[in-house]
Order: structure tokens, then C-alpha cells, then sequence
């Protein structure tokens, strides 16, 4: 079973300031994303009723450029199989082009690194945070690109304001992140912010544990939601299912 459970945040000034330089910079960089995956999205693709017959939309050099044909992978990856080892290794070679298709997940998370060498000030951010940022940017293009059950698709993906990002994600938390500080009060430590005070007025339910946490500007302040599950719960479903006989129709 998941849960979400919402805090206040109480962050000192110099957090708050770190805080809101992060959540400037991810949505810098998820309107830089997203228009990567727009242009080249729009590039390659022409109208039904003007498509040429004989000639490419684009130049296949066009269409591939500055992106490399594989990458090699620099380090073990997290996802472990059933006897613990991982399941990718350092040195596997992984295509960025399957079928025609460019793997945009994959070019754009290898190419932060790039990313922190041209501005400095993403080394300052966590990896996982800015990482983070680029798989919203893959589930916003899915949605837009990819039909729901109904056949039907999201709007086109719209770049984000100022006021229309409001939250930056930890992807991987622990129960062991909820800690007290010298002074006895509950924080939240987050990574490479420290240890931020919060309003602890709903404990961890027994069992249950933190997966992630997303920190989220509010108007009244921060606030932080954290993701917690314990797979001994089991998901509850109803004993009456919906169906055209048991539902009022209008």
C-alpha cells in the first residue's frame, strides 16, 4: 500500500534561499528538456495532407545530430536482480537510437554532465533531484505522444512559469531521513540542504516506509510530501464492482 503524507517545512533562511534557487534552476532546465523533445518532435514529423512522398521531412543527418549512437555506461546501476548483483554494469554499451527512435531519457539524463560543466551551479543540486527533472520531462512527452486507453492523448506539453513549477523531487528517501536535531527538534534531512525542520504532527504509521519526498512551494510556505508504502498491507478492493446493471445512468 502507498500513502502520501504532507509536512510543514520550517527551513532557516539560508535553506529557504537554497530551496529556491533549486526550484529556479529545475524549471530552467524542464522548459530546456521539454524543448529539446518539442523541436526535434515537431522536426520530424510534417502534415497528412503535405507530406512528400519521395523525399525526407529532414536530412537523417539533421535528424541525429550531436546525439551519439550508443553510450557506455560509467558505473553499476542501482536495480539489483534476485541475487543482488546489478543488473547493469560499468562498461555496457546501450543504444540511443532503437528502431529509428531516439532513447530522449537516456541522451538527456548522460548529458547533465554537460549540463554542469557549462553552469556551474547544478553541481550545487542533487543528482537525483536534477535527474528527476528529466524523467517529469519524459512522462509529460508520453502523455502527449502516447494514447490513454480511451485512444485519446494529453494536450501539447506548455513550458512552465514561474508560478506553474512549484516542486523539485528526492526520488529515494528513508525512514532514517526523519531525525532529530541537537536541539531536540524533528527534521527532515535532505540532501545536500541539511537538516531542515519540519512540523512532525503525523508520525511514520509502523511498517511502513519513506520511498520518496517532494518538496513544494506553497503559498503559505514549504511543505514537504513523502511517499511511504508497506507491501505486507494489502490494496483494498471493493467487493461490488461497477457495472452497466448496478450504475445510475444519466
Amino acid at each position: 500500500m502507498l500513502l502520501k503524507y504532507k509536512y510543514k517545512l520550517k527551513p532557516y533562511k539560508s535553506q529557504a534561499v537554497i530551496i529556491s534557487n533549486w526550484l529556479s534552476m529545475a524549471r530552467k532546465q524542464y522548459n530546456y528538456r521539454l524543448a529539446e523533445r518539442l523541436n526535434w518532435f515537431e522536426a520530424t514529423r510534417t502534415p497528412v495532407n503535405a507530406c512528400p512522398l519521395n523525399v525526407s521531412v529532414v536530412s537523417v543527418d539533421q535528424i541525429y545530430q550531436n546525439i551519439p549512437e550508443f553510450r557506455i555506461q560509467t558505473r553499476d546501476g542501482r536495480k539489483k536482480d534476485s541475487n543482488g548483483n546489478p543488473i547493469t554494469k560499468k562498461g555496457d554499451k546501450h543504444p540511443n537510437i532503437v528502431n529509428g527512435y531516439v532513447a530522449w531519457e537516456t541522451v538527456q539524463l548522460a548529458d547533465l554532465a554537460q549540463t554542469k560543466k557549462l553552469f556551474p551551479e547544478y553541481k550545487s543540486m542533487h543528482s537525483q533531484v536534477l535527474q528527476d527533472v528529466i524523467q517529469r520531462v519524459q512522462t509529460t512527452m508520453d502523455n502527449y505522444t502516447k494514447p490513454y486507453q480511451n485512444g485519446k492523448t494529453s494536450g501539447r506539453p506548455k513550458f512552465k512559469g514561474r508560478h506553474y513549477y512549484n516542486s523539485f523531487s528526492y526520488p529515494q528517501l528513508s525512514n532514517v531521513n526523519i531525525v532529530k536535531n541537537a536541539n531536540g527538534r524533528f527534521c527532515i534531512n535532505l540532501p545536500k540542504i541539511g537538516l531542515v525542520p519540519f512540523v512532525y504532527n503525523r508520525s511514520i504509521p509502523l511498517g511502513f516506509k519513506v520511498k520518496t519526498g517532494t518538496v513544494i512551494r506553497e503559498a503559505d510556505g514549504w511543505y514537504i510530501s513523502l511517499t511511504i508504502e508497506d507491501k505486507a498491507v494489502p490494496l483494498r478492493r471493493a467487493e461490488i464492482q461497477p457495472t452497466e446493471d448496478n450504475s445510475c445512468m444519466y
